[in-house]
């Protein structure tokens, strides 16, 4: 009964060790598996601040772009009121001269006057073919412009689009 006895509580007790290394073997699984889970998750915080950063500079670059932007057409803006002007003064310009035109026709001094105002009128028509060379050249820039922000807001969408 005795040998019984003993053989029960050295049973037991290898049965205790037995128990307490398959526990340690466990912590060491569970403590290379969770070396493992703060390395991934390092790594996931640092992609992540990564693409914060490209998101911030981004955004930067986008708002120096509208800044740029809204700036030009701030002088495209003034350019037009300029032009509306000068179109203005040279339509009463040549309102005026017609008439002129037609209160002089009826004598000599009338048609040296009348030569003169063809001369100017000739000089305006100039200067109006001008402005609207420069009208056609603005609105060709503005093009362009478009065309750059098409291509910017392509970009943002193909951003957005990489994005989870």
């Amino acid at each position: 009964m005795q040998a019984a006895l003993a053989l029960a509580g050295a049973f037991a007790a290898g049965w205790t060790a037995q128990g307490w290394r398959a526990d340690a073997a466990a912590a060491r699984v569970q403590a290379v598996q969770s070396e493992k889970d703060v390395a991934q998750a390092q790594q996931s915080q640092a992609a992540t601040e990564n693409k914060a950063g490209a998101l911030l500079q981004h955004a930067h670059d986008q708002q120096d772009n509208i800044h740029d932007y809204t700036h030009k057409l701030a002088q495209l803006e003034a350019g037009r009121a300029a032009d509306t002007a000068r179109i203005a003064s040279l339509q009463h310009a040549v309102s005026a001269a017609a008439t002129r035109s037609a209160q002089l026709a009826g004598n000599a001094a009338a048609c040296r006057d009348l030569a003169d105002q063809h001369q100017r009128l000739a000089a305006l028509a100039g200067e109006g073919g001008a402005v609207v060379a420069g009208l056609a050249s603005l609105v060709r820039q503005r093009d362009a412009e478009l065309g750059l922000l098409a291509g910017q807001i392509s970009v943002d969408r193909g951003l957005i689009g990489q994005l989870p």
